[in-house]
């Protein structure tokens, strides 16, 4: 089979596959994949953990998918690459083999009222990865049960009938009986169907920094965020291993000079002696969206419907649910449009949804009130730091952890 040539029963060139299987190499055994024709059970846009989540929740019940990515395979993600406990226990595939570093300690530090804190587990608090290689592993596991992946391949147009979903792309027409767009904070998907920007969306900028053995060393155990540097934001080191990991976000709406907050936390952190630095701007929806998440046949996750957690800025741990609940939405209603709306729907409301508006109210207490966080933190710190791990690692939830009454009755007496 030569590079221009098409695969029989369908409409796409051959290069996708090879690049596919070249591209996966580094992760685990190749299987050339093929379909018939170019009408699918689903058809996912973007292949990140959301995206990936539903296909390998739909290609396990041996139904048609197809993941549709625009960039070439691995592509690079920027975040902090920093994967949650709770986020891990969703998954059905063991990441080992991607990890970077394990974290069971987690340091928070207050540089306008001097105070620190550090948690500490006998498990991982966070894993460290490189995003592509966690995105690609997940990406693998759901080819491997059946999911057909079309790499280099970009949307262009969205159409809807009665009965099923038309994407126009760079590489032909694509027919599914449901689309669920999982490409991310900029979806095209969702503006393509109408769906209107009215999510809170901010800014980010990491450094993947190489340093020396002794600074390599000094920041080696712990995962650090430090507050007081970005004005209603925070900064973070993640190690990862042979490198580190640095970055600032700040939750104000309108500009902020985020080039400007990282060379100040180089300087107060003395990370100094940089061999290397790659640096990435990306954008977090810090909330969602506010008018829905399913447009007749076409279901919104992760990013690209604003599932991100609004205290820690974290989105894999939703990304990867709100997969999975879309897929078992759509096996669940047996892709009747009405009744996966309201199922998915549903299952926004117990399972997502509540926690983004408990974990709201926490976010503005640490983002817009600072002399509020002060008091809580000279008066309860360590107590709140532990929820906050108990939060992460998936022992409780934000919704647990601020409407039960006991909770103010046990921080007031240990105070």
């Amino acid at each position: 089979m030569q590079e221009g040539e098409r695969i029989k029963g369908g409409n796409f060139p051959v290069k996708w596959l090879k690049s596919f299987v070249c591209n996966c190499r580094s992760i685990g055994d190749n299987q050339m994949v093929s379909f018939s024709g170019n009408h699918f059970d689903a058809a996912i846009v973007g292949s990140g953990p959301a995206g990936s989540s539903a296909a390998l929740a739909l290609a396990k019940e041996g139904f048609n998918v197809l993941i549709v990515e625009k960039a070439s395979l691995p592509r690079y993600k920027t975040c902090g690459g920093g994967v949650v406990r709770r986020a891990r226990n969703l998954l059905p595939v063991n990441i080992d083999r991607v990890v970077k570093q394990n974290c069971s300690v987690a340091e928070l530090h207050l540089h306008d009222t001097d105070l620190h804190f550090r948690a500490m587990r006998h498990e991982a608090i966070i894993t460290m990865t490189m995003r592509e290689d966690f995105d690609l592993l997940l990406l693998h596991t759901a080819r491997d049960d059946g999911a057909v992946v079309l790499a280099e391949c970009e949307v262009l147009d969205v159409t809807q009938d009665r009965h099923s979903v038309t994407l126009t792309t760079t590489q032909g027409n694509i027919s599914a009986k449901f689309v669920i767009a999982a490409d991310g904070v900029t979806s095209i998907v969702a503006k393509k169907c109408g769906w209107k920007e009215n999510r809170r969306v901010v800014p980010a900028l990491e450094y993947e920094v190489s340093v020396s053995q002794e600074i390599l060393q000094r920041f080696n155990i712990a995962a650090r965020f430090d507050f007081g540097i970005v004005p209603q934001g925070y900064a973070w080191i993640f190690p990862k291993g042979d490198h580190l990991s640095v970055g600032v976000l700040t939750t104000r709406r309108g500009s902020a000079n985020l080039n400007e907050y990282i060379k100040e936390y180089f300087m107060i952190t003395g990370l100094t002696d940089i061999t290397r630095t790659e640096r990435h701007g990306f954008m977090i929806p810090l909330s969602p969206r506010k008018d829905s998440f399913v447009k007749n046949r076409v279901l919104l996750v992760g990013d690209a419907a604003g599932f991100v957690d609004p205290v820690t800025a974290e989105g894999i741990t939703f990304a990867i649910k709100s997969g999975q609940l879309a897929a078992g939405a759509l096996i669940e209603g047996n892709f009747d449009q009405a009744l996966v709306s309201r199922i998915y729907t549903s299952a926004l409301k117990k399972f997502i949804l509540p926690e983004i508006r408990a974990a709201s109210i926490l976010s503005k207490l640490l983002y817009d009130f600072s002399s509020m966080r002060t008091w809580l933190f000279r008066n309860y710190g360590s107590r709140l730091c532990e929820a906050m791990v108990t939060v992460v690692t998936g022992e409780r939830t934000y919704h647990e952890m601020l409407f039960n009454p006991k909770n103010y009755v046990r921080l007031l007496h240990q105070r």
